[in-house]
């Protein structure tokens, strides 16, 4: 019977490493409404970017399939795949009327990096007294690498406009042209 008690007691510490990884998935489905709301913005007529409407799409999507494969990898391991003190969505989100290219770009990587924080945060408390490599594993194998090189990737395009734009060294004008040529040519 104290087996049974401790095994019990270990289960029960371990429902933080779920409130957790519904958080993560929480993030990761928010970056996707972040995302989508981007790409409405670039494809309104007065804007008109296609290839940062193309790429905050295709960053919704990416987004939205990691939420679903935490969704996934709960319920392979008979878990609640949402809970509804942990799992509540926020639609608030409002594009900056003022919105650039360049602006975009720097809020999606401060959204990539709390995904990726927050997917580290699981992966301390999984590796902690928890003792929950299988998902340590699973995060490890399935996540990181590809947050890492969504990181990068949106440093490199950020630079790179930031070069083209001259940031505050070019007029209004020169800045908007940049980005026009940027997204027909790096997006």
């Amino acid at each position: 019977e104290p087996a049974m008690a401790h095994q019990t007691g270990v289960e029960l510490e371990r429902e933080y490493v779920w409130d957790d990884l519904h958080r993560s998935c929480v993030d990761a489905l928010h970056a996707s409404i972040v995302y989508l709301k981007y790409a409405a913005y670039f494809a309104q007529e007065k804007i008109n970017l296609p290839g940062f409407e193309k790429f905050f799409f295709h960053a919704a999507g990416e987004e939205r399939e990691h939420g679903i494969k935490l969704i996934e990898y709960a319920l392979m391991r008979r878990k609640e795949p949402v809970n509804k003190n942990t799992f509540q969505l926020d639609y608030s989100y409002k594009v900056p009327a003022a919105t650039t290219g360049l602006s975009a770009l720097e809020d999606a990587l401060k959204k990539e990096q709390e995904v990726t924080l927050s997917i580290r945060n699981l992966i301390k408390t999984c590796e902690g007294d928890k003792n929950d490599y299988h998902l340590v594993d699973y995060l490890t194998g399935e996540y990181l690498d590809e947050q890492h090189k969504g990181q990068r990737e949106l440093a490199e395009k950020i630079a790179t406009l930031r070069k083209m734009t001259g940031i505050d060294d070019a007029p209004k004008e020169g800045r908007k042209l940049a980005e026009f040529l940027f997204d027909k040519d790096h997006m």
